[in-house]
């Protein structure tokens, strides 16, 4: 496929997400940016005022970052509120059932969303019926495994996101094994199809309440235009059978949920050539005839699509960029009059280790990780990304026997949703910093019921061992204190804070473990009951309270005094690092 065509380019796209920058500076009336130089600021907070990983020393060089709390945009958003889960038996039945009710909202309260792929079909273990291989009974449906994973994700207070499967075996007459281990072929008989989808949305309705099954998310099968799940036999059929699968599941629960009430959309892979044009599917549902109604257009309220940069440090090249994806499809669906849909990555982040080796999960555990998200953060809200699916949360992927350790991306996850809510504020970095290679800068928001400020600050190398520390200046101007002092809050991750990864590799390289006893996958996967050899889990688990203990993330807690309407604090960031400041009982002036 030829993404390089007529009508799109990337600098198309980062027009775009300059002029979404521009309306939030401006509060959204597309007025003129005006950007202001911050002045050299110096240190006037008290002594036991945070300074990150380390005092700036007077007079040093440092890196001048200030909020203006009186520039306001829209309110940040929740943007890692789903979670990818491959095959629901890995972690939604008996192993979510050994959990107490509050164990995702009280550890990870940014997971709203649980994305159960192919949920419906594609193999034996994953068609829904009491004989998967029976061909002569095709309406012996059993919903009741999906239903049990759903029943678990209800219990800890989060939504379904269930991707209708691939077509199930016995309803392929020459069912075919894709690369991802599911049939790849279309239905033989669309009404069959059709029947079996209803009979799903009309099981979980009966078993969970209509009102309930109004609130979830469903889409037609993973990464539509990718052979490797989806294959007719050639592009063309392939891209009109998946139109006519989308178009049947789409009336099927229409039909139980009333598209009033319905949900819907597709996944395209979209990072890399696709077997047909993933954007002819937005023409379709917008204009083309409905294979099932024969009417035009079907009903689509979410695109997602996959992205996996290729390694740490090693982006998705062009023009499969994060920005470059998002507006390949944005501006097609804008084109065609679909103005309100929302958009969202609903797979990736890393595919593989430094060692080239695939990622178990798709991300590292070194700081490289939180620096990235926290970048990744900020530039979904630049851009209009609405949400970015991660894989698993802690070191157990969701749970299990024992109470797995949290890496660093996903304190980062946690820390970022501490400011969803909060209208995002203007924040300016200004150079010299200490190393050309090195990223610092921030995304803030202020609550103001709750009179509270707070700044997400990071230093990203896109080198993930390179990067050198920074003094940081920070500023809030034209601010006054709501009492004497204001309350200021931080949390660090780095190589010393929160973070066990750093003991972990030291401890595997002491006793002589090499990158091949993770077998075909990376040994920088963090996931390790589900990668690591014997040997290494007994290494592991013989050491996970020292692990535990240096990947807390512990808040710093002290106050600073407002001056001249001029709050000052100062912080060294080592390479790599993130911290979140939240400052209460501050208020801006104007």
């Amino acid at each position: 496929m030829n993404r390089r065509r007529a009508g799109w380019s990337l600098a198309a796209a980062l027009a775009s997400a300059a002029v979404l920058t521009a309306l939030w500076l401006n509060g959204g009336d597309g007025g003129e940016m005006t950007t202001k130089q911050p002045d050299t600021l110096t240190g006037t907070a008290p002594d036991d005022s945070p300074s990150g990983t380390g005092a700036m020393q007077a007079g040093e060089d440092s890196v001048a970052v200030t909020v203006d709390l009186s520039r306001t945009g829209p309110l940040l958003t929740n943007k890692f509120s789903d979670l990818s889960q491959w095959e629901l038996g890995m972690d939604w039945l008996s192993e979510a059932l050994a959990q107490s009710e509050d164990y995702m909202r009280t550890r990870y309260p940014f997971v709203r969303r649980v994305q159960l792929m192919s949920a419906s079909g594609g193999s034996e273990t994953r068609d829904l019926f009491v004989n998967p291989l029976d061909r002569q009974t095709l309406d012996d449906y059993d919903f009741s495994r999906l239903g049990t994973a759903v029943k678990h994700i209800l219990r800890q207070g989060l939504k379904p996101s269930i991707a209708t499967g691939n077509v199930p075996l016995k309803y392929s007459a020459e069912p075919t094994i894709g690369g991802f281990g599911v049939n790849v072929r279309p239905p033989d008989d669309d009404e069959v199809y059709y029947r079996y989808i209803r009979a799903l949305a009309q099981y979980m309705v009966d078993r969970f309440g209509l009102d309930e099954v109004r609130t979830w998310t469903w889409r037609a099968l993973v990464e539509y235009e990718n052979v490797d799940w989806f294959d007719a036999g050639d592009p063309e059929s392939t891209k009109q059978a998946y139109f006519k699968l989308y178009d049947y599941t789409v009336a099927a629960l229409e039909e139980v949920i009333g598209a009033e009430h319905l949900h819907v959309g597709a996944h395209s892979m979209t990072n890399g050539p696709g077997y047909w044009d993933e954007r002819e599917f937005i023409d379709h549902v917008a204009h083309g005839t409905n294979y099932y109604t024969g009417q035009t257009g079907t009903q689509l309220d979410f695109l997602s699509f996959s992205y996996y940069d290729v390694m740490p440090g090693q982006r998705s090249p062009e023009p499969y960029t994060l920005a470059a994806n998002l507006e390949l499809l944005r501006e097609r669906a804008l084109q065609n009059g679909l103005t309100e849909l929302q958009y969202g990555v609903d797979e990736g982040r890393i595919a593989s280790g430094p060692d080239s080796k695939e990622l178990f999960p798709r991300s590292v555990a070194t700081s490289y990780q939180s620096a990235y998200d926290a970048r990744l953060f900020k530039e979904m809200h630049d851009i209009g990304l609405d949400y970015f699916a991660k894989w698993y949360v802690n070191t157990e992927r969701v749970w299990s026997g024992v109470d797995g350790i949290d890496p660093v991306g996903t304190h980062l996850a946690n820390l970022a949703y501490r400011m969803t809510g909060g209208k995002r504020v203007a924040v300016e970095a200004a150079e010299p910093v200490a190393l050309s290679t090195n990223e610092v800068d921030g995304i803030a928001a202020y609550d103001e019921a709750a009179r509270t400020a707070r700044l997400l600050l990071y230093n990203f190398n896109e080198a993930p061992d390179g990067g050198a520390a920074e003094a940081v200046a920070i500023g809030f101007d034209r601010v006054r204190a709501a009492g004497d002092t204001v309350k200021v809050t931080q949390w660090i991750i780095d190589d010393e804070h929160a973070n066990y990864w750093p003991q972990w590799q030291a401890d595997l390289e002491a006793h002589g473990v090499a990158e091949d006893d993770f077998g075909s996958w990376s040994s920088h996967s963090w996931t390790i009951g589900s990668v690591a050899s014997p040997r290494i889990q007994k290494l592991w688990y013989d050491r996970i309270e020292q692990y535990r203990a240096l990947s807390r993330l512990e808040p710093l807690e002290t106050t600073a005094i407002v001056e001249d309407g001029q709050l000052r604090l100062t912080a060294r960031l080592a390479p790599q690092a993130v911290v979140l400041y939240e400052i209460e009982g501050i208020e801006p002036l104007d």
